[in-house]
């Protein structure tokens, strides 16, 4: 009788329930107050919850940064019942993307207490729940959150670890169903009624590929004995993988691939997103405040690294750092200028030689080749790229008919050298100045770091002002 629970197909109806408890107390699973939250499959809640976010015109993948594109084919995709990969280089938001999918599913559901995989009480998949629903009068619920799942991609994967342990011998030789012998749900299973996550698919051993397909595909699997087990799983089956030319990636099997909707996850598409990105994402959250263009700076000189066509030493990068090193730029400037004491971010917080960029970006890129070229002092040139870049901008926004008067105000202040931040100049007294930084900042913390920026701009882009040691001064010289 034990063997027969394996394959038998269960289904509870209302006029064939038995009594169900949640917290001691009975229950009716059919009306309206607990009907939502059993008997639908994870694909019905997930169309559901698209349609309502589609009605009320709110976008379902809000902390997602741009991919406005992606987005939409996640939906199609998820709107037909069809699996995802999601295909793209590390640290560009695969994993983000597949969490930010949790919110699709219902905050609970209603689950057959004490089952390893959290069995829906009306269409078991589990064989000891099924045998419950069948011979016994009473089953006790419980409430279960919503689920994601995350299966790490491992070469050495195990069919126990994947599948878990099912066992008809074990049952044949009189085990009881839910015996750890018999039946130990691996780490596909646990996501039943929830969301798996496969990060890196194609690291998966290529004979745990073919069982996952059957697991999907046929509700099935074979075990090591060779016997068939009927296992309907239900769960949102989503995965990621690197380009097929990166390293390290392995191929994932044709017949997998043809069960699942590839979609491409690239880069942030512009200089706002990215540092969007950064900011959402960083580890520091309090601290020193970080002004619009060391934002800019920072995200430059992780783009230019991506950009071959635009920065001509990207050339010689041959594995691009993701948007993972901005946000470490990011808290890396935060944590530099908050031991330091300045209120907001200056130059000096970058390091003497541009420290602050090689600690966020040295472990996330790689050269072709360091022959010639160190790769610290390739950080060093994209760093220097991206400051000029800004600093253009900055000096690009002087209003032209201030520019002379702004500059009569420069030279009274920097007759002599001066380091930003030690000098207490009253700004307001100089009106275009003033002007000037308040177009830059946006608060009164902001002003010093603003006026260095404005300094360093005016150096770089003419000869009005000159640097020498950290120290800024009027040379009277105009180009």
């Amino acid at each position: 009788m034990e063997y027969e629970y394996i394959f038998e197909e269960v289904v509870v109806k209302e006029t064939s329930s038995p009594i169900f408890t949640l917290n001691g107390e009975e229950i009716d699973i059919w009306s309206d107050e607990y009907s939502n939250y059993h008997s639908k499959s994870i694909a019905d809640y997930v169309k559901e919850k698209l349609i309502e976010f589609e009605k009320a015109g709110v976008d379902p993948f809000s902390e997602i940064v741009g991919k406005d594109v992606e987005k939409e084919m996640v939906k199609n995709a998820l709107m037909s019942g069809s699996n995802i990969l999601f295909k793209g280089r590390k640290g560009y938001g695969k994993t983000t993307f597949s969490k930010s999918l949790v919110k699709l599913l219902p905050e609970k559901l209603l689950a057959i207490k004490g089952c390893k995989i959290h069995d829906d009480p009306t269409k078991p998949t589990c064989f000891s729940c099924k045998k419950k629903l069948l011979e016994q009068d009473k089953i006790e619920l419980t409430w279960v959150p919503r689920k994601w799942i995350r299966i790490a991609g491992d070469p050495m994967m195990t069919t126990r670890q994947l599948i878990g342990g099912i066992s008809i011998q074990k049952i044949k030789e009189g085990y009881d169903l839910d015996h750890p012998e018999v039946f130990t749900p691996g780490r596909i299973l646990k996501a039943h009624r929830g969301i798996a996550y496969f990060d890196e698919l194609g690291a998966i051993p290529s004979a745990l590929q073919t069982l996952l397909h059957e697991l999907l595909e046929e509700r099935q699997i074979t075990t090591p004995e060779g016997d068939i087990i009927p296992i309907k799983i239900d769960t949102l089956f989503i995965a990621s993988t690197n380009p097929a030319n990166y390293k390290g990636t392995a191929d994932i099997k044709e017949p997998l691939m043809d069960r699942v909707e590839e979609i491409p996850i690239g880069p942030p598409e512009s200089l706002d997103e990215e540092i969007e990105i950064g900011l959402r994402n960083m580890s520091l959250k309090e601290g020193a405040l970080l002004p619009i263009w060391h934002l800019k700076i920072l995200a430059r000189a992780v783009r230019y690294a991506r950009n071959k066509h635009e920065c001509r030493i990207a050339s010689r990068i041959e594995l691009e750092p993701s948007c993972r090193a901005t946000i470490k730029l990011f808290d890396h400037l935060r944590a530099s200028a908050t031991r330091k004491g300045h209120k907001a971010a200056m130059l000096e917080d970058y390091g003497s030689k541009y420290e602050i960029f090689k600690l966020g970006m040295r472990s996330r890129m790689e050269l072709d080749y360091e022959d010639d070229i160190t790769k610290d002092e390739v950080i060093e040139k994209l760093a220097e790229e991206a400051i000029n870049r800004t600093c253009t901008e900055i000096y690009s926004a002087i209003p032209t008919d201030n520019f002379g008067s702004l500059i009569e105000e420069l030279a009274i202040i920097c007759e002599n050298p001066i380091k930003v931040g030690e000098n207490g100049i009253n700004y307001k007294e100089y009106r275009n100045l003033w002007d000037m930084l308040l177009m830059l900042s946006k608060t009164p913390e902001e002003l010093d770091s603003a006026f260095e920026i404005l300094l360093e701009s005016i150096w770089r882009c003419t000869g009005v002002i000159e640097k020498v040691s950290g120290k800024y001064v009027y040379t009277a010289y105009d180009r």
